[in-house]
């Protein structure tokens, strides 16, 4: 039986909040700030379909990008990685200094009571992956 479950991780980056923003607001581009995951990414009709470099198919729904709050939401209900279903994830952007940033990721999903630990854990380590491929993409940008 399916169940609501849910993951969430914080990371810093030696890069400005407003540059963090930029790349996560912007939407589209997925597939230059997380390469090592994702190989395509176009936006179409309020949707961003991602495929990743093994063939499997993220088309996200955009919920939201406040530019107030820093805060961009997006809903997958369904994918072929995780054995998850109604996935809502949330990136919000905090300061911490001019040039240090925290970037916290978090989600929302159902699956199976066994089958979410294995989720939660996939989802921190390609958040991190994620977050840390992005400050890698800002700084190089930005040389």
């Amino acid at each position: 039986m399916m169940e609501k479950f849910s993951q969430k991780i914080t990371h810093a980056m030696n890069v400005t909040p407003q540059q963090a923003w930029e790349v996560i607001s912007k939407v589209e581009g997925v597939d230059q700030w997380f390469a090592s995951l994702i190989k395509t990414c176009r936006i179409a009709d309020g949707k961003r379909f991602c495929e990743t470099h093994d063939g499997s198919k993220l088309d996200e729904d955009i919920i939201e990008v406040n530019a107030e709050t820093k805060t961009f939401v997006y809903g997958i209900p369904s994918q072929e990685m995780l054995p998850v279903e109604n996935i809502v994830g949330t990136m919000k952007v905090k300061s911490i200094s001019d040039q240090k940033t925290e970037v916290e990721w978090s989600a929302t999903f159902d699956a199976d009571k066994e089958n979410a630990p294995v989720a939660q854990e996939a989802f921190r380590n390609l958040w991190t992956m994620g977050l840390k491929d992005m400050e890698t993409f800002i700084n190089s940008k930005n040389q």
